[in-house]
């Protein structure tokens, strides 16, 4: 009997699985993907989290997406997209321009990291086409002419995407977001009443204001200077 024979190889564990990138697609990527950004991790999507939560690695989204930058546009644009869900134009453009800039806003706020990426961005696709497109048929219902028009939807565009970006940052800044209108209370209790009464005696109120009634009241003020545009 041969005395050498070589030792049994020990048994090796066999790799998990991963999803086959065949089996993925943009909008199974893209629901993913929505599902990580409703929450307040500021990283929710990095490509390793995204290739986890789609059970593939993380280079298959390169198979659908050029970079990242392609497939967070193409997040933002489904956010915009869901917000124009349900959307009739109203018999008055004051009522279209209120519900777009409403309806928008809190479908972004749903994705905070998505809306912090939107307030810098312009997705170029079938979304925001959409959105523009109400804006403009809105304002042409006003009466302005094309020039006048294409400044008024920048004014609103812009207002609500600002807006909205920094309210998102305010989502994800979470308990720190009121622990700073505390310290912002806090702070002018060693301001001089004398020398400054109205900043002192107001601090209170305007920390008390909350974010969403303050974008609807600054959203009156700039609707209203639209209609006194108008001269209506």
């Amino acid at each position: 009997m041969d005395t050498n024979e070589p030792e049994d190889d020990p048994v090796k564990e066999a790799p998990v699985p991963r999803r086959r990138a065949q089996g993925l697609g943009r909008d199974i990527i893209i629901d993913a993907c929505l599902k990580l950004a409703g929450g307040s991790d500021a990283d929710a999507l990095s490509f390793r989290k995204i290739g986890k939560a789609i059970g593939a690695d993380p280079t298959a989204l390169y198979r659908h997406f050029a970079d990242k930058d392609e497939l967070l546009l193409a997040l933002a644009d489904r956010v915009i997209a869901v917000g124009m869900e349900g959307y009739v134009p109203g018999p008055r453009w004051e009522e279209s321009l209120r519900d777009l800039m409403l309806r928008t806003r809190a479908s972004f706020l749903r994705y905070p990291q998505v809306a912090t990426l939107a307030a810098l961005r312009v997705t170029r696709q079938k979304g925001e086409l959409e959105f523009i497109e109400a804006m403009l048929a809105a304002l042409e219902l006003a009466g302005f002419e094309r020039r006048e028009a294409a400044l008024v939807y920048r004014a609103c565009g812009d207002f609500m995407l600002a807006w909205t970006g920094f309210s998102a940052g305010l989502v994800l800044l979470g308990e720190q977001s009121a622990q700073d209108d505390n310290a912002w209370v806090r702070s002018y209790q060693d301001v001089s009443e004398q020398q400054y009464p109205l900043a002192v005696s107001s601090v209170a109120l305007m920390a008390g204001v909350q974010d969403e009634e303050n974008y609807r009241f600054a959203l009156d003020l700039l609707l209203g200077g639209i209609a006194a545009r108008l001269g209506n």
